[in-house]
C-alpha cells in the first residue's frame, strides 16, 4: 500500500467531512461525494473543519454529486446514514476495484453484511468511529466532541498487513486507530453505545448531562444498553458480562452537551434511523424471544418521527 491513498468519501455530512477532511489535509488524494447547499459551498469555497481534535483548517478539496467521475480508489469510506446504505452501494461501483478496501463509519449492525453481499467479503473490512460531528453550515464541519477515534479490522477476525497499514495512515493523520482483532465485537459495543446515546438524546431531546443527572432516565439509558447487549450475545458475539457497566460509565465521563447523530436529526426535523438502531434490537429480541421493553419504547416514540419533518 503506497503512503499517498485515493479515498472517495460517501457522505460528506459531519463525520465523512470530518474524517475525509482530516485524511486530505494529511495528504491524501480525497474526494468528497456530497450534495445540495453542502456540496456548492465546498465546491466554491473549500471546506472548513473547525475541531476539538485537530484545530481548525480549510482546504480545496474535490467534491461531486456524480461518483462516476471518480473511478476506483483505494479507500472508500461510506459515511451516509444508516437508511440511505442501499442507494448508496447501489451507486457505488465505479469506486471499486480489485483492491479497493471499502469502509462504513454507520451506526448500525447491518452494513458490513450489504457491503460484503454487493462487492465480496474481500473488499470489506470493519470499521467504528467514535466523534461527535455536524455540518455547521454548508461547507462548514465542526467537530465538538468524542475522541475521533477509529478501529479497523478483518470482518473474519485477526489482523492484516492492510489493517495495519491503514491504522498507521489513520494515525499519522492525527485520528486515534487501533487495528483490532476482533472487530466484531467492537461493532457491537459501537452499536450498544450508539443506541443508548442516540435513542436517549433523540427521545429527550436533550444532552447526556442532562439525562445522567436524573435517576429516572440514567436507569433507562443503562436498560438500553443491557438489552442490546444481550441481543449481541444472543447473536453470538463474545460480549464480556460488564460490556454496558462499561459503556456506561465510560459514556457519563464525557463532554455533558453530547447529543447523538439521531438527536442532531430530530431537533432539526431530518429523517432519523430509528428503525435500524433501536428497532433493530427490538426486532433481534422477538427473533431470539429477549424482552427489550425499553429499546421498544424508544422506538415506538421516535418511529413516528423516521421520515422527518424539514
Amino acid at each position: 500500500m503506497n503512503d499517498k491513498l485515493t479515498i472517495a468519501v460517501i457522505g460528506a455530512g459531519g463525520t465523512g467531512g470530518f474524517y475525509g477532511g482530516a485524511l486530505a489535509r494529511a495528504g491524501h488524494d480525497v474526494t468528497l461525494i456530497a450534495r445540495g447547499p453542502h456540496l456548492s459551498a465546498i465546491q466554491q469555497n473549500g471546506l472548513q473543519v473547525n475541531s476539538v481534535l485537530l484545530g481548525d483548517f480549510h482546504l480545496d478539496i474535490a467534491a461531486t454529486d456524480d461518483i462516476s467521475e471518480v473511478g476506483p480508489v483505494d479507500l472508500t469510506i461510506l459515511a451516509v446514514k444508516s437508511w440511505g446504505t442501499e442507494a448508496a452501494i447501489g451507486d457505488m461501483a465505479p469506486l471499486i476495484g480489485n483492491d479497493t478496501m471499502i469502509v462504513s463509519t454507520q451506526n448500525g449492525i447491518d452494513s458490513e453484511r450489504q457491503l460484503q453481499e454487493a462487492f465480496g467479503s474481500g473488499n470489506v473490512l470493519g470499521c467504528t468511529v467514535t466523534v461527535s460531528a455536524k455540518i455547521q453550515s454548508p461547507g462548514v464541519v465542526t467537530q465538538a466532541g468524542g475522541p475521533g477515534s477509529v478501529v479497523i479490522g478483518e470482518i473474519a477476525g485477526g489482523l492484516s498487513d492492510r489493517v495495519n497499514r491503514l491504522t498507521a495512515l489513520f494515525n499519522e493523520a492525527g485520528l486515534p486507530t487501533e487495528a483490532h482483532e476482533n472487530v466484531m465485537r467492537a461493532l457491537w459495543e459501537k452499536f450498544i453505545f450508539i443506541c443508548a446515546l442516540s435513542g436517549m438524546t433523540a427521545l429527550t431531546r436533550k444532552p447526556i448531562g442532562d439525562i445522567f443527572a436524573q435517576e429516572s432516565t440514567t436507569e433507562m439509558y443503562r436498560q438500553v444498553l443491557e438489552e442490546v447487549a444481550e441481543v449481541g450475545r444472543a447473536e453470538g458475539v463474545d460480549l464480556p458480562p460488564d460490556t454496558a457497566a462499561n459503556i456506561l460509565r465510560t459514556t457519563q465521563s464525557r463532554e455533558p452537551f453530547i447529543l447523538g447523530s439521531m438527536g442532531h436529526d430530530i431537533v432539526a426535523g431530518n429523517p432519523i434511523e430509528i428503525g435500524l438502531l433501536n428497532g433493530r434490537v427490538a426486532e433481534l429480541g422477538k427473533i431470539h424471544r429477549i424482552p427489550t421493553p425499553a429499546n421498544f419504547a424508544v422506538t415506538a416514540a421516535l418511529m413516528p418521527h423516521e421520515r422527518g419533518t424539514s
